[in-house]
């Protein structure tokens, strides 16, 4: 999935060129987060990544996730970043960090939309967003995520497909 999206989506999401392929240090890491990690597939293909890993601060995860191209705009993100902060939450999660390029205005509008209460700090091209922790409602429910935490489990949270 990493390999199919665009230089931007690419860059956006990891704030610094990944290469084709990815190296496979960052793709362990986004497969083994220090909390946990989610794929959405269709025709067993992924389709999305999210996943929280614990941030500097007192219970503090940070959220992240990247989708395919073809699937961008559809709400996919939207779902998965809700499946995730729930997860963080029942770990113990009280506060959420999103580290987003000033430039990524879709997941500014997101993060502001649903978490507004949010405080943000600037650091050149970066904005970091800490917000109270708490699920944003998706659209649908997500019936196809996979997830994977640092230990060791793997389960699907829903069976099916992401249409």
């Amino acid at each position: 999935m990493l390999s199919g999206l665009t230089d931007l989506s690419r860059y956006f999401r990891f704030q610094t060129a990944i290469g084709t392929p990815p190296r496979p240090a960052l793709l362990l890491r986004m497969l083994c987060p220090t909390g946990t990690a989610f794929v959405a597939t269709r025709d067993q293909t992924i389709v999305g990544h999210a996943m929280w890993a614990w941030a500097p601060g007192e219970s503090t995860a940070e959220l992240a996730a990247v989708i395919a191209e073809d699937d961008q705009r559809r709400g996919l993100g939207i779902r998965m970043l809700s499946i995730a902060a729930a997860d963080a939450i029942a770990a113990g999660a009280t506060h959420f960090l999103f580290v987003v390029s000033a430039a990524n205005e879709r997941s500014l509008r997101m993060i502001r939309r649903r978490w507004p209460d949010a405080t943000v700090e600037r650091d050149g091209a970066l904005l970091s967003f800490t917000a109270p922790a708490r699920v944003m409602a998706p659209s649908r429910p997500a019936s196809w995520i996979l997830a994977a935490s640092s230990r060791g489990r793997r389960h699907p949270v829903m069976a099916g497909d992401t249409k």
